[in-house]
């Protein structure tokens, strides 16, 4: 699908929305379209029927005439039935499919870019706005409006006075609802963003609550909570008055303007300028071509919410195709090169470790060893292929790691993060990914990494609900024995660790570190950083990240001679 050009929408306003919104859904705006002319044409029938009734049928008497004429009149009735039908149908498929393709590139931002993490729920909250933009059928107004003008010629047909009433409600109806939707814009923006900051501060509180309780928080986060709450009614409150004040002034409008028109009606009757039944069908048409207007001003809060839901989440489609189709690779050899590496926060201009060479061609335990925070998690980031390289590349068994499919990839590394957090699903489905396996495969999985045991003694053992807040509530060592057993699961060629025995009392600590030798003897090569002295000791090669530096020294030669320490040798170029 075609690359949204984010600058042209956000200063077009509503057409460049729809513009956009039609680039992705083709084949869809059109079918709407066609069922509206159909829809719109045959809201004319009403009309002309009492036409047809008040100046034919009364005076001629004609007991067939009517009889025929009615049975046109509900026949046709049905099609436009049919058509309405139609529509509707295709806004709610039409509601499924843009959350189906914009939900997979929203994803595809979240696995590209560092920073989308904190942005998933909040994209995929305000997509559902936008999905229900459709599914509610508050779009359809919109599809009615260019034919106003057609309900309007039908008006100055009857006779030019009625026409140019029409005309003149019609203008001042548009122009009532432009005014609306320049004051309401700035409003409904406010609220949804300080709704979302209240949301935000709830989420946040959740995944805290052991810290908020025992520190008597939970007062000040009450207060903090009502707070924006408060400023975000506030929002609301004005939204909804200004929202309602349009919406009286345009209905109010619509019902003058119809008396006036039954009033210049009857008037051109007395003068005998029109027929009787023009007095009828000048106004049911003037509503007609009134009613779109009418429907847009009514629901203008909920047009604001899903504009402004669309312009949030552009930056995660704009820059995003669907997932493209791969060739898969065969597994690679436990092979890393770091080829001048350099790491960095993404979206920064100075890295935090400078260019660095490091080469492995075989199976065994690399330590990453430094001081707090000297970028050890950021080194493991990027060698999992989370972030991209500052400069230089990762290389796996040959192979660019970065340009690799993630998908593909993805099944021959594992790891561990140094704060493990389960996805809402059972045990069995976080070890397995979230993939459909063989329970057997799980369990070996679960035995390598030495959480079987465990996960027997869970409640549901495997089947166990976990990472749901209050649900399935696991110990910090236990959610990071169930990651290893993610990590490990499907024997990964590369396994990265942080602070793997972090969490877990020395006996378990110890099985970890005898299990991470036999993984690495399996043919796994495992990069692991930490602090633990054990672990440390277990290890073949360091690489010691200090002051923006990456050495390189070997586990025995380093511990041997603690003073003076060795010299190391340099890793960099």
């Amino acid at each position: 699908m075609a690359k949204l050009q984010t600058s042209t929408v956000n200063k077009s306003g509503l057409i460049g929305w729809f513009i956009s919104m039609s680039r992705e859904l083709p084949g869809t705006v059109w079918p709407i379209m066609g069922f509206s002319l159909v829809s719109n044409l045959l809201l004319l029938v009403s009309p002309l029927y009492m036409l047809q009734v008040y100046d034919r049928i009364l005076t001629s008497g004609s007991h067939d005439t009517l009889i025929w004429m009615t049975v046109i009149a509900v026949f046709l009735m049905g099609i436009y039935a049919a058509a309405e039908i139609g529509r509707r149908r295709i806004c709610a498929l039409a509601a499924e499919r843009l959350e189906e393709e914009l939900s997979e590139r929203i994803f595809a931002n979240f696995e590209r870019r560092h920073d989308a993490g904190g942005r998933l729920p909040n994209d995929l909250r305000v997509l559902s706005r936008i999905r229900g933009f459709f599914a509610n059928q508050t779009i359809l107004p919109f599809f009615d409006l260019p034919f106003a003008p057609l309900f309007l010629a039908v008006m100055f047909i009857i006779h030019p006075l009625i026409g140019f009433l029409g005309l003149a409600g019609g203008a001042i109806l548009f122009t009532i609802a432009v005014i609306a939707e320049m004051t309401n814009r700035a409003t409904n923006d406010a609220a949804s963003q300080t709704s979302a900051k209240a949301f935000s501060l709830v989420n946040g509180l959740a995944r805290q609550r052991s810290a908020i309780v025992s520190m008597g928080l939970s007062g000040p986060a009450l207060t903090k909570w009502r707070a924006t709450k408060s400023e975000a009614r506030e929002h609301a409150l004005r939204a909804t008055s200004h929202e309602g004040k349009f919406s009286s002034i345009t209905r109010s409008g619509r019902q003058t303007l119809q008396i006036l028109i039954l009033g210049a009606g009857g008037a051109l009757a007395i003068a005998q300028q029109v027929s009787p039944g023009a007095i009828v069908a000048g106004s049911i048409i003037l509503s007609r071509a009134l009613g779109p207007i009418d429907q847009i001003v009514g629901s203008w809060r909920g047009v604001a919410a899903a504009q402004s839901a669309w312009n949030q989440i552009l930056p995660a489609i704009s820059q995003e195709q669907t997932s493209a189709e791969y060739t898969p690779l065969p597994r690679p050899d436990a092979a890393l090169k770091l080829d001048r590496l350099s790491v960095g926060i993404p979206d920064t201009d100075a890295p935090i470790l400078r260019p660095f060479m490091f080469e492995v061609d075989a199976p065994q335990m690399i330590g990453i060893i430094g001081p707090n925070g000297a970028g050890k998690s950021s080194l493991l980031q990027t060698i999992s292929g989370a972030w991209s390289p500052h400069g230089g590349a990762v290389k796996l068994g040959g192979r660019e790691l970065h340009d690799w499919a993630p998908a593909d990839r993805g099944q021959y590394v594992g790891y561990l993060p140094q704060d493990v957090e389960l996805l809402p699903g059972t045990v069995a489905e976080n070890i397995s990914r979230m993939k459909d396996v063989e329970p057997n495969n799980i369990i070996a999985a679960a035995k390598v990494a030495g959480a079987h045991e465990m996960i027997l003694a869970l409640p549901q053992g495997y089947e166990t609900q976990v990472g749901v807040p209050g649900v399935g509530s696991l110990s910090a060592g236990q959610r990071q024995m169930i990651g290893m057993a993610r990590a490990l699961f499907g024997k990964p060629v590369l396994l990265l660790l942080d602070e793997p025995t972090a969490n877990l009392d020395p006996a378990s600590a110890h099985q970890i570190i005898n299990r991470l030798h036999a993984v690495a003897k399996a043919g796994t090569l495992v990069v692991v950083a930490t602090h633990d002295l054990k672990l440390i000791r277990a290890t073949s090669q360091l690489l010691i990240v200090e002051n923006g530096s990456v050495g390189q020294a070997q586990t025995q030669a380093y511990i041997a001679a603690s003073k003076p320490r060795p010299t190391l040798k340099a890793v960099g170029a």
